[in-house]
């Protein structure tokens, strides 16, 4: 793992299409501004380990269930929470030019 120590505002670059910056530190709490692509999906940890779990278990219900029904039919998959989740709106902060 990289450990990396930052100021309010400075940034990391992470390839060539993501930055992150320390926006703001309160004891415990620092947050983070992300700059990346619209397509680039950024997950809080805490979520992420919830769809994936998620996901393996809907991949285990589908072998089962194509195990029992025979291989010739197409499982139903349970509704993921990543589909659940892709619905909350996530909210865009101003970029630092416009500041």
């Amino acid at each position: 793992m990289l450990v990396l120590s930052r100021r309010i505002n400075e940034s990391i670059q992470i390839g060539t299409d993501v930055e992150v910056m320390v926006i703001d530190v309160r004891g415990d709490v620092v947050r983070l501004g992300i700059t990346a692509p619209q397509a680039t999906q950024i997950w809080r940890k805490e979520l992420w380990d919830v769809i994936v779990a998620e996901n393996r278990v809907a991949a285990e219900a589908a072998k089962r269930s194509a195990k029992v029904e025979g291989a010739d039919e197409t499982p139903q998959l349970p509704v993921s929470t990543f589909s659940r989740l892709s619905k909350i709106p996530t909210v865009r902060l101003r970029e630092r030019d416009e500041e």
